[in-house]
């Protein structure tokens, strides 16, 4: 299944620190919806910390390309187990840091969860010399300390109207890459913690202002810097672009539309240990491909009080089109919230 890549004591440091608060803008419309990264900076000295969680949601139909699959249809039938559902939470600490106007850091380590249920295939029909042996599990899960992203944003031009960021983030592989299940052998590609490698991401970021409007769009692509981690597996290269309009019916509160694709490739290599060919997911070939989504935000900051500039954000995503990679999961949903404060 695809997966992009939680502990409720991140919000401690959020709710806490004190005074001193360092406001750079308190119109809600100054951050883009909460799915965007790498999209806002801070003014000099100011330090921002918050958390963010993303929630993503696969269930029901198999698809190969953007058909739907049964389980008899022969791609399905070669497999003795199949999904039945797929859920990947992130859990994220946000800090970020201006040394000055033009130049904000940012630090994001994660924790990730993720669930996948698992069903035989009664219609399994194996492949001459094909790997027999599988598990008759209803499913596994997966948890703990994910990769972590360092990013440098640059503010390449700003007047009162347009802003343009360029990003230049790298992913640490902190993350578990050798997980192994019950049987002894590695867990499905994409439910490792971690991809094992370094990766680069860079982005693009432009705003256009206009009123109670706002229009933003952004590139972004994630490219590993290293071949093959220690079980000789390359994690997917990822190209992105989002598209979104927001409204600010006041200072404090915003709405927003957004448009994302993207296009994911599949993982490269292959276990250099024993490991389990019995569902789709075991595939390298399963992973990734085409997909838009279309969702609604609304962004809210505190305009008075002890916790004034406290930032609430929201947003929730829905798959128009989606053509996969291989056998996988439609996807069903995409959420995340984030809340954050700068001093």
């Amino acid at each position: 299944m695809p997966v992009r890549r939680l502990s409720y004591l991140y919000l401690v440091p959020v709710l806490t620190l004190s005074s001193s608060i360092v406001v750079a803008d308190l119109r809600a419309d100054s951050h883009a919806p909460t799915g965007v990264m790498f999209e806002h900076l801070h003014k000099q000295g100011a330090v921002m910390v918050g958390y963010h969680v993303e929630q993503i949601q696969q269930k029901g139909d198999l698809l190969r390309g953007s058909h739907t699959l049964l389980a008899s249809d022969s791609p399905a039938a070669s497999y003795a187990m199949l999904p039945t559902d797929h859920t990947m939470t992130m859990q994220m600490l946000d800090v970020m840091y201006a040394p000055s106007n033009n130049l904000t850091l940012m630090l994001m380590p994660m924790v990730m969860n993720m669930e996948m249920g698992m069903a035989e295939n009664n219609f399994y029909v194996p492949a001459v010399g094909a790997h027999t042996g599988h598990s008759h599990a209803s499913g596994h899960e997966v948890s703990g300390i994910g990769d972590t992203t360092l990013a440098a944003l640059y503010r390449l031009h700003h007047d009162s109207q347009q802003e343009l960021i360029a990003t230049l983030a790298v992913i640490a592989p902190t993350g578990q890459d050798d997980i192994m299940g019950t049987d002894g052998k590695p867990v499905h590609y994409g439910m490792q913690l971690g991809a094992g490698i370094w990766q680069a991401m860079p982005s693009l970021t432009y705003r256009y202002k206009h009123n109670a409007y706002v229009v933003g769009t952004q590139i972004l692509t994630r490219q590993p810097l290293q071949q093959r981690n220690e079980l000789n597996v390359r994690v997917p290269d990822l190209n992105q672009a989002t598209i979104w309009l927001s409204y600010a019916w006041r200072d404090e509160l915003s709405t927003s539309l957004r448009v994302q694709y993207r296009n994911e490739d599949v993982y490269e290599g292959h276990y250099n240990v024993s490991h389990n060919h019995s569902a789709p997911a075991d595939k390298q070939g399963n992973y990734g491909g085409e997909q838009t989504l279309v969702g609604a935000g609304i962004n809210w900051v505190m305009p008075t009080g002890t916790l004034k500039g406290l930032r609430l954000g929201v947003e929730y995503l829905a798959p128009v089109a989606e053509s996969v990679n291989g056998v996988q999961l439609v996807t069903k949903r995409q959420w995340q919230m984030s809340i954050s404060k700068a001093y």
